[in-house]
């Protein structure tokens, strides 16, 4: 009865959003034309909505679709809702290079896509009160999920798509909030649910190897005690920005964040040894990182495999400086599975979503741990693409986490399938 009331409260507070969002006076979308004449051909709509009182409580919602003239929608009865992941918002996860990003693609073969930046991701950099952080988690975002699909499919009503269900894609984090959300909505009536697809990205919610479910009980416990003694926010979002920063001010300068590492090498880490950047044998799968890479003789990064600096550097600068502490933890605890260290509600019905699953992994990220999550669920029609370019000699080499978004070759392993896909859903 609790998931049922969440998710009504959920679909409740999304109409009540809209009309504060009217009452408020909220602004015009803001329209940026990505690609085609100026007159527009595939463009995003930007704008922000309340989703609470407080100051904070805001979330930003984007649509990324092709026009028919300026400011009219294309009709499409194809539409998806993007859920980013950690760090990154809407843009700077998936429109980092607007010329070449998912969203532009999707939008150019006819899908209306949408997406959302959580709360999170709209404080401040000069916020120093982070009081109201302190539970800002998974099911705080898997509620503001459940806003936008709402917010989205009444849009796509009012400007002549009809308000059928959407398809829902979630990455990295942004994967294991979907998962909740889909585990909530499960709990109400068929006609009530939004989703009718969903596209898990290099991820995990649980998993069958050990050693990476122990890996997420040390973390929680951890991170515990910080949350405990009053820091409710994370601040990689800041440590990804000031190496961006140095990367740029001064490339060949020593890093002060990765010693014997050049700024820009430490850059380039960011991508291709994002490991380094948890503790030893802590990360959520060995050899984790966001973008193939190469190494010189000294084993430190001179390159990337499969994308360009600038894009890596694009999606460094879009970092948002904050990101509640509360939301890694609850993740850790899913994951942990074990009640004598910490246990959440959010998949207690994992085994009831029942709608189609395409589930899509880079080796160099989750790849096929991710699978696991899949087979717990009730869905009939799953199905999977993991891409996997190189030798397991070569971990570091590999088609990474981001570089599902950001590599050249990205539309050919995932892009396309994923699109072939949706149109057969």
């Amino acid at each position: 009865m609790r998931k049922t009331a969440f998710l009504l409260l959920t679909l409740g507070l999304a109409f009540a959003s809209l009309a504060q969002a009217e009452n408020l006076q909220i602004p015009q979308p803001e329209r940026r034309v990505l690609s085609g004449s100026l007159s527009g051909d595939i463009v995003e709509y930007t704008f922000q909505v309340p989703v609470g009182s407080g100051p904070h409580d805001v979330i930003g919602v984007h649509r990324v679709v092709k026009e028919t003239a300026p400011g009219v929608p294309a009709r499409s009865s194809k539409g998806i809702l993007l859920a980013h992941g950690d760090i990154w918002g809407f843009r700077a996860a998936f429109l980092a290079d607007p010329a070449h990003s998912l969203p532009v693609f999707l939008a150019s073969h006819g899908v209306d896509v949408w997406g959302i930046d959580f709360r999170w991701t709209l404080v401040p950099a000069s916020t120093t009160d982070f009081t109201f952080l302190k539970n800002w988690g998974v099911k705080t975002d898997a509620h503001d999920l459940g806003v936008a699909l709402t917010i989205a499919r009444g849009v796509r009503l009012a400007t002549g798509s009809g308000f059928g269900k959407l398809l829902l894609l979630g990455w990295s984090r942004g994967g294991q909030i979907s998962y909740a959300y889909l585990d909530a909505e499960s709990q109400i009536p068929p006609g009530l649910r939004q989703v009718r697809g969903f596209i898990p990205v290099d991820i995990y919610l649980k998993t069958d190897v050990e050693a990476l479910r122990l890996a997420a009980c040390t973390r929680y416990q951890g991170t515990l005690p910080g949350w405990q003694a009053g820091t409710f926010q994370s601040i990689n979002g800041v440590l990804v920005k000031t190496i961006h920063d140095l990367a740029v001010a001064d490339p060949n300068g020593a890093s002060p964040i990765l010693p014997g590492f050049t700024n820009r090498q430490a850059s380039l880490a960011v991508g291709s040894m994002t490991f380094l950047f948890f503790p030893p044998g802590l990360g959520p799968v060995p050899n984790y990182h966001f973008t193939g890479g190469t190494l010189d003789a000294n084993g430190l990064p001179n390159g990337l495999n499969y994308t360009s600096e600038s894009r890596l550097l694009a999606l460094e600068a879009g970092s948002s400086p904050y990101q509640p502490i509360r939301e890694l933890l609850d993740a850790d605890a899913a994951t942990c599975d074990d009640p004598a260290i910490a246990e959440v509600s959010f998949d207690d019905h994992l085994d009831d979503i029942k709608v189609p699953i395409l589930y899509i992994g880079a080796d160099g990220g989750f790849g096929h741990t991710g699978i696991y999550t899949t087979t717990l669920l009730g869905s009939t029609d799953v199905s999977s693409v993991v891409v996997d370019l190189q030798p397991a000699s070569a971990p570091l080499a590999e088609f990474g986490h981001a570089d599902i978004f950001l590599a050249t070759n990205a539309q050919t392993f995932v892009w396309q399938p994923m699109l072939t896909w949706i149109q057969g859903h």
